[in-house]
């Protein structure tokens, strides 16, 4: 009987894990297309502002905006 209970725990570990892998690379996807989405849809390019001129004010607003998609998907996920 116990060693039935550590196996049925065993596999819910890994479903959990396999399922957390899953919806993070889900996410991670949908705030990179996002990302491009409003790089596209802005004028100029966004990366090269932050990268290579180190425009900060860009930055945060990029990185707020992805936080917020990010909180989105992250509850339509759950």
């Amino acid at each position: 009987m116990f060693n039935f209970l550590l196996l049925a725990q065993e596999q819910t570990l890994i479903q959990g894990i396999s399922e957390s892998l899953l919806y993070s690379l889900i996410g991670i996807i949908l705030a990179v297309f996002a990302f491009k989405v409003v790089d596209w849809i802005t004028p100029g390019n966004l990366s090269k502002q932050i990268a290579q001129e180190g425009n900060v004010a860009v930055a945060t607003l990029l990185g707020f905006l992805v936080l917020g998609i990010c909180i989105i998907i992250a509850a339509a996920l759950n």
